[in-house]
């Protein structure tokens, strides 16, 4: 016989109840046109360091994970997490009006750089030591990359969620 799931929503930090198990979920955005992870560099004599560009963009996904964290009052977790992560990026200015409304409505999807997998690593390596300790906690990943509305403007969405199941 199966279990019935019920879902109850705690209205103060987002928390659910999923089956008995608390279910924690941290929502933010991060304004501007999303970019991705940029690769290492080397120099003359051999050391590598991250692009300054990229350096920059993981401590604003940062703050903002510290932020939700602090306005929710939640604390680091070491559990299994599932991560969704949405890229909504500008629409050319170069299209054509209707390829520009096409692509507002969804009919086309953004087939530019930034690839996913690299917008993927910058969001996990910019919520590292924030809501979860490392990224190998990442069990579950939904990664979507569209157009933003023209009125709304580009913006990286994450929500990261997780129980308390054998806490």
């Amino acid at each position: 016989m199966q279990k019935k799931l019920s879902i109850t929503k705690v209205a103060k930090y987002r928390g659910y109840y999923f089956d008995r198990h608390k279910m924690y979920e941290i929502e933010l955005e991060v304004s501007g046109q999303p970019i991705g992870k940029g690769r290492p560099r080397f120099t003359k004599v051999g050391h590598t360091y991250t692009p300054q560009k990229t350096k920059e963009y993981e401590r604003r996904i940062h703050a903002a994970a510290w932020a939700e964290m602090a306005k929710h009052n939640i604390d680091q977790t070491l559990r299994p997490v599932a991560v969704e992560v949405i890229a909504f990026m500008d629409i050319p200015k170069s299209w054509s009006k209707i390829k520009r409304l096409e692509a507002e409505y969804g009919a086309i999807s953004p087939m530019t750089k930034p690839d996913i997998d690299n917008i993927a690593k910058i969001a996990l390596d910019g919520l590292s030591g924030t809501i979860f300790a490392d990224d190998k906690q990442v069990t579950s990943m939904k990664v979507k990359k569209t157009f933003c509305h023209p009125d709304r403007g580009p913006v990286l969405y994450i929500s990261v969620s997780w129980t308390d199941e054998g806490a």
